[in-house]
């Protein structure tokens, strides 16, 4: 099967060292430099041995007709992307934190597939990463588009590099979002990995208070919530969230389509998840003073 991937970071760069063994893989990106890396040495993924060769395109190039397009740009670039020529006859597969982006994509045309990541991944350059936690990724589809997933779910599915259908995409959607605002901004915020929030005694105690509000916004049960974020802290003790990694790279984070959507979302004040965006936009601040400084 042809399949398009739009986006070279981590998750991108994940998915096609993975899928391109089984598939011929499109990686759309929008550095030249790294279309050239991709093209002559592959992706080199930890773990996998020999680098997967892909084809490599700029996204300025134009995005081709392909049997699934997947669009692995992070949320706050997904806007700009979709305005752009993509093609009106593939089903895409949108793999983003956060729920932000679901109104826009109601509005495609195009079969609309959503996607959770549970791998650990790690960009270590234009054509390497690491696999630093083997998960899986769910599917699940928006209303009235789930024709062909399935059968998309099963072409996909490998047992190194599981792919799993879910039914309910609010319900996938909202589960990683809860894990995604207690964790991420704690980590960036304090720049610590993901096991402080199990041993710090002060984090823990921030965490179960964004806990509390995510789930009152969310509708879920606290107590199941919670004990889910401490496994989940605990499991990936060494990892550090993407949060974390785009404030240190002194880039946007995606606190928006996280944290201030559950703000957004509620009808009653969130004041721990307001302090966090707060924070977290601050740091971002900084960062761009920092950066023109330079």
């Amino acid at each position: 099967m042809e399949i398009g991937i739009i986006g070279g970071g981590s998750v991108g760069l994940l998915t096609a060292a993975y899928l391109g063994r089984n598939h011929e893989v499109h990686l759309y990106v929008r550095r030249e430099r790294q279309r050239n890396h991709i093209e002559s040495e592959g992706v080199q993924c930890d773990g996998l041995g020999e680098s997967t060769q892909v084809r490599a395109h700029t996204i300025e190039e134009g995005v081709q007709n392909h049997s699934l397009l997947i669009i692995a740009v992070k949320q706050k670039d997904i806007y700009p992307l979709l305005d752009m020529n993509l093609p009106s006859d593939v089903p895409f597969l949108f793999l983003q934190n956060g729920m932000g982006h679901l109104e826009r994509i109601k509005e495609l045309h195009n079969s609309c597939w959503l996607g959770v990541v549970e791998h650990g991944a790690l960009r270590v350059d234009d054509s390497h990463v690491k696999h630093t936690g083997k998960g899986k990724i769910n599917i699940a589809s928006l209303p009235l588009q789930e024709a062909g997933l399935q059968q998309m779910v099963k072409a996909l599915h490998t047992e190194e590099f599981p792919v799993v259908f879910r039914e309910d995409y609010e319900d996938m959607l909202a589960s990683k979002l809860l894990i995604n605002a207690v964790i991420n901004p704690l980590t960036g915020l304090f720049r610590v990995k993901n096991g402080d929030i199990c041993t710090n005694h002060y984090l823990r105690s921030l965490a179960w208070s964004l806990c509390r509000e995510a789930c009152m916004v969310l509708g879920r049960s606290v107590d199941q919530e919670w004990e889910r974020i401490l496994s989940i802290a605990q499991l990936t003790s060494e990892n550090q969230s993407s949060m974390l990694k785009d404030l240190e790279s002194g880039r946007k984070t995606e606190i928006e389509a996280i944290n201030e959507y559950l703000i957004k979302r509620s009808a009653h004040p969130l004041p721990n998840h307001q302090f966090v965006v707060d924070a977290v936009h601050a740091l971002e601040v900084i960062n761009e003073g920092r950066q023109a400084e330079r």
